[in-house]
């Protein structure tokens, strides 16, 4: 213990000692010196992502009028994604970034979970035993399962083409590499651009609602066709081997002209085709084109702040010789708003979904070996939760009065206040789902040249 003790002490002691110190990785920019003012990173990044969640359903109970959240899948997806980068210093503590990112795999998987230690079977299963079609009205061959579950895995295979282009621009007003008084602070705004394929969950459904994408050899896009505006701004001050740092940030996610929505495919939907019940009500197929719902029954789009707490903790660094060795930690927490769009039931069912607000928090932790100014590679994971939350739960509709009055579902004046996004079987009150018991971990391994 003695030698150990020694040993980091000398360790400390000699990081503090090398000279001037960079910033932390989450606040380093490229920037143009006066005696070089070329300066140009290019990195390569593997990204592994795996999700494991619950997802239940209510159970309602009469004459209590009570309900109860009854599991009913284990939902699972997997992504890998390789990622390349590039950070080109416009001036001064200035750059211009941009990363393209292309998919190998983002597979989708649900299967019966289990309930009170015991499995469900389509017996017991709210899902397989369903009797109703989207107008709750009842279907011509009961039972009229939501889609295709069992005991193994269903996959909706995702991937084989290229992501989302994202670029931005990052300015550190503040550098503590030039004046060590002040911390590093750093703002910028990143956009993602909708440049992947738009990927339709409706399209080519046969009559069990089963996916088209339900082979591995029939991979689907995973394009959302939606704009991300990412403001940050991040703070950092290095105190000899500590560099502790703080990142606060807020995404809009606006529409863009092909951004997908369940009224995309009204005329198919709310008709029975190919042995499947009505997915949408009748309705519907006039209130997606009528003035009172205009844009209010599209895609709702959701907004994320967040903040990040961290720290890096230097053991190691030869500012003479361009070289570091850094251990990075850090906690966070998102905020996701409701809305209505993609989410853990699309793949599964077809359909955006109304999604109640949720938090995401989790930790992260990176290792960052710099061989010389050129070169270093990088390794980080993380751990991450989200509270649970519903995935189901769109509005009955407008107005108080009329709503109520639309039995029979049909598309006269009646029903012009009924929701054309409300399905029966997923949006009354119990018949909602939520998810809950979710896990996020990610790895990612990084290998940077620097000119």
């Amino acid at each position: 213990m003695g030698r150990l003790r020694q040993g980091l002490t000398t360790a400390i002691l000699f990081a503090a000692m090398t000279g001037p110190a960079g910033a932390a990785e989450l606040t380093r920019i490229q920037s143009a010196e006066p005696d070089d003012p070329f300066a140009l990173q290019i990195s390569v990044r593997w990204d592994h992502t795996q999700e494991r969640a619950t997802i239940s359903r209510e159970q309602a109970y009469a004459p209590a009028a009570t309900t109860e959240d009854l599991n009913e899948l284990r939902y699972s997806r997997v992504q890998n994604d390789f990622v390349t980068r590039v950070a080109l210093a416009l001036y001064t503590d200035v750059e211009l970034h941009a990363e393209l990112p292309y998919s190998f795999t983002d597979d989708v998987a649900w299967r019966f979970g289990t309930r009170n230690g015991m499995p469900v079977s389509a017996s017991t299963s709210s899902i397989a035993t369903n009797g109703i079609d989207a107008m709750g009205q009842a279907c011509a061959v009961s039972p009229c399962p939501l889609f295709p579950v069992s005991g193994k895995d269903t996959t909706v295979f995702h991937g084989g083409k290229l992501g989302d282009l994202r670029a931005g621009l990052a300015w550190a007003i503040f550098n503590d590499r030039r004046d060590d008084t002040k911390p590093t602070w750093l703002v910028g705004l990143d956009v993602t651009f909708p440049t992947a394929t738009l990927y339709d969950p409706a399209t080519g459904r046969n009559g069990l609602w089963q996916s088209p994408n339900a082979v591995d050899s029939n991979r689907a896009p995973s394009g959302e066709k939606v704009w991300r505006y990412d403001f940050y701004t991040a703070l950092s001050k290095r105190i000899g081997p500590v560099d502790p740092y703080v990142k606060a940030h807020v995404t809009a996610v606006l529409p863009s002209s092909s951004t997908y929505s369940n009224c995309d495919h009204v005329g198919d939907l709310a008709i029975p085709a190919n042995g499947a019940p009505a997915q949408m009500t009748l309705a519907a197929i006039t209130n997606c084109s009528s003035s009172k719902w205009k844009d209010d029954a599209k895609a709702k789009l959701p907004f994320v702040a967040g903040l990040t707490f961290g720290t890096e903790l230097v053991p190691f660094e030869d500012t003479a010789e361009g070289q570091k060795v850094s251990f990075d930690f850090r906690a966070f927490a998102d905020y996701t708003s409701s809305s209505r769009f993609y989410n853990e039931l699309t793949d599964a069912s077809g359909k955006l979904h109304y999604t109640d607000a949720y938090l995401t928090m989790g930790g992260f932790a990176g290792v960052y070996l710099k061989a010389s100014r050129w070169v270093s590679l990088q390794a980080t994971a993380s751990l991450a939760t989200k509270t649970s939350h519903w995935l189901s739960g769109e509005s009955l509709g407008k107005g108080k009065g009329s709503v109520p009055a639309c039995s029979d579902l049909s598309g006269a004046s009646a029903c012009a206040d009924l929701n054309p996004n409300f399905d029966w079987r997923y949006d009354a009150p119990g018949n909602r789902f939520r998810i809950s018991e979710v896990s996020v971990f990610s790895v990612g391994v990084a290998g940077v040249l620097t000119f």
